[in-house]
C-alpha cells in the first residue's frame, strides 16, 4: 500500500493515464491534451530555444504515469537485485531521452512533418498497448482471473 491506496488501484490509474495520453498521440490531439493550445503556454514555447524545457518533454517523461509506474515496480519488486535493475534502466532511459531530445532538431528535419504525425500515431498505439496491459494486469490481479 501506498499512502492507503492499493498497487492495483495505483496500477489502474497509472495505466489509464498513460492510455490517455496514447490516444492523445494517436488522435493528433497530444498538444491540446497536455494543455499546449493555451496562449500562455504558447509564448512561453515561442520564446524558448529548448523545446525539452517545456510542457511538451516534462510532463510525458516525468509525469503520473511514470511516478505511478515507479511506484508499482517499487512495490512489486522487492529486493537490491531488483532495484538495481530499475535503477539501471531509469539512468539508461535517461541517457537516451537526453540524446533524442538533444538531437531532436535533426530527427524533425529528416522525418518532416508528415513522418512526425506517422510517427506519433504508431508510439500512440503503443502507448495505448502499453497502458491497458497495465489495467487488464491489475484487473486479473484483483479479480483473481489467471
Amino acid at each position: 500500500m501506498f499512502f492507503g491506496i492499493s498497487l492495483n488501484a495505483l496500477k489502474i490509474a497509472g495505466g489509464l493515464i498513460i492510455a490517455s495520453s496514447g490516444f492523445a498521440l494517436l488522435t493528433g490531439e497530444f498538444s491540446k491534451h497536455k494543455g499546449m493550445k493555451k496562449d500562455k503556454v504558447q509564448k512561453d514555447i515561442n520564446s524558448r530555444s529548448e523545446i525539452s524545457l517545456t510542457p511538451l518533454a516534462i510532463p510525458m517523461i516525468a509525469g503520473p504515469g511514470s511516478i505511478s509506474l515507479l511506484i508499482a515496480y517499487n512495490q512489486e519488486f522487492k529486493g537490491i537485485n531488483n532495484i538495481l535493475i530499475i535503477l539501471g534502466a531509469i539512468i539508461v532511459s535517461t541517457i537516451l531521452i537526453y540524446f533524442i531530445l538533444k538531437s531532436s532538431f535533426y530527427i524533425v528535419k529528416a522525418l518532416g512533418a508528415s513522418g512526425i504525425n506517422a510517427l506519433s500515431r504508431i508510439i500512440g498505439f503503443i502507448v495505448i498497448a502499453i497502458g491497458v496491459e497495465f489495467i487488464s494486469s491489475s484487473l486479473v490481479s484483483i479479480l483473481n482471473i489467471a
